[in-house]
């Protein structure tokens, strides 16, 4: 059984990646309007993790939630922000937290925080 004190340190570790990921992202580029529905799939999907508490079940279907909408978006986006996009959906579709085996829970968030650091970084670098 994941302790509520590791619960607790998953949900900083992403809600920090996740900030990470959006300050910089969403600069001028000419899809600013998808760039910032990007953005705030970003947001939603802190504030919606953070909203699970400390159930798993309810953060890794927040997780898949988001990795589903980061693929609709990526669907009507061109070029590098698909790309970043489908690379988003792919963090949060990652993210697969067991109840019942904590080691595999807390390397599924190290990963998570690698790839949606990659993802953010690569969103930045296509809405810039």
């Amino acid at each position: 059984m994941v302790s509520v004190l590791t619960s607790r340190r998953v949900a900083a570790t992403v809600a920090g990646a996740v900030l990470l990921s959006l300050s910089a992202a969403c600069g001028g580029s000419a899809d600013a309007a998808m760039c910032t529905d990007a953005k705030k799939i970003m947001t939603g999907f802190q504030a919606d993790f953070a909203g699970a508490g400390l159930d798993t079940e309810k953060m890794t279907a927040v997780a898949e939630k988001y990795a589903a909408n980061s693929k609709a978006m990526a669907a009507k986006a061109d070029g590098d922000l698909a790309s970043a996009l489908n690379d988003l959906s792919a963090a949060f579709g990652a993210l697969k937290l067991d109840t019942g085996d904590s080691k595999a829970s807390t390397t599924a968030v190290q990963s998570f925080t690698t790839k949606i650091s990659e993802a953010g970084v690569k969103l930045t670098t296509a809405c810039s």
